[in-house]
């Protein structure tokens, strides 16, 4: 039995032995039995052990572990997200699953959650107006092991990912059967080190999306680009974020350029209407040729250059605040 495997096994024990409020007191009782640990390997050790607080009606909140058959139920299913919002939370998982999340949830008794309604993939939690939010937040994560995304402006130590997220692009790309599909870890590099990228990962380190943004035509013009999510991170949301930021981080960089996408994904579109897109003519976007010398990758670039690169099948968006 390596380490890892019997310091799990103690905590296991003493949870179910021992009314525990907190990480500091299980870092001394498992030192009474000879195992010296931090509380940020212990974090890391109850999250996968799908430990979480239910109240006692005598001590208050302590550390529970899921009964078995709910360990097998949960290794079958997943969240896909949840959001918190006033008195009531929501959260989408696969469809049919819902009411197995739910009764799991029912069975917890997470102190503030009044109760639960389950449908086909979504699952509406009913909170006390006195509910903790956060502490309800870390329960539903530690109960299904859902990984904390951070997005982020992309660091030279993410260049790590350059491959990965190469790959994503280029298979993504086939499975639309559209976009640009070509994109090599050297340019991906070049565009992190340079502070233009957005990178999302998850809290295990594992990448989750990417996009990265470009000047054109003498900085008049700043194109977002690249917008990928990792095929197991999707359905969460983190494509939104990822707009956002680099949306974002396009404006800090380039406060006077006007900032254009070209797409065919109808999700895409729409996050860039709620920031204030518009869809153009690619007229109105960057006659730049490097910029369209970009478009070789793709499978439909033909048809923009018997077009004499003023059309194809990607809808051209336009942000330009001056209009605003």
């Amino acid at each position: 039995m390596n380490e890892k495997t019997n310091r799990k096994n103690l905590i296991a024990e003493i949870i179910r032995t021992q009314k525990v409020h907190n990480q500091e007191e299980l870092v001394k009782l498992l030192e009474l039995k000879g195992v010296t640990t931090t509380q940020a390997t212990l974090s890391r050790d109850t999250k996968e052990m799908g430990a979480f607080k239910v109240s006692d009606p005598v001590e208050g909140l302590v550390y529970a572990l899921p009964s078995e058959e709910a360990q097998k139920q949960s290794s079958q299913i997943s969240i896909d997200d949840f959001d918190i919002s006033g008195q009531m939370c929501v959260l989408h998982c696969k469809p049919a699953f819902a009411s197995v999340i739910s009764s799991l949830i029912d069975g917890a008794s997470i102190k503030g959650v009044m109760g639960t309604i389950a449908g086909d993939d979504t699952i509406l939690l009913m909170l006390h107006q006195t509910a903790d939010k956060n502490y309800i937040s870390d329960t539903i994560h530690s109960m299904f092991r859902i990984s904390e995304i951070v997005v982020r402006v992309a660091t030279a130590e993410d260049t790590v990912y350059a491959e990965e997220i190469c790959r994503e692009i280029y298979v993504s790309s086939l499975e639309r059967k559209t976009g640009i599909a070509n994109r090599t870890p050297e340019y991906i590099s070049e565009k992190i080190l340079a502070g233009k990228a957005v990178i999302a990962v998850d809290d295990k380190g594992e990448f989750a999306g990417f996009s990265y943004i470009e000047s054109w035509g003498h900085k008049s013009f700043v194109a977002n680009s690249g917008l990928i999510v990792a095929h197991k991170f999707r359905g969460r949301g983190i494509s939104k974020r990822i707009k956002e930021m680099t949306f974002s981080l396009s404006r800090t960089l380039y406060p006077n350029a006007k900032i254009f996408s070209i797409t065919t994904g109808a999700a895409v579109m729409k996050m860039n209407y709620q920031l204030g897109f518009r869809p153009v003519p690619y007229s109105e976007l960057t006659d730049d040729p490097e910029f369209w010398k970009g478009c070789e990758g793709c499978r439909h670039f033909e048809i923009l250059k018997n077009h004499d690169y003023k059309a194809c099948i990607c809808t051209g968006l336009l942000y330009d605040s001056n209009e605003k």
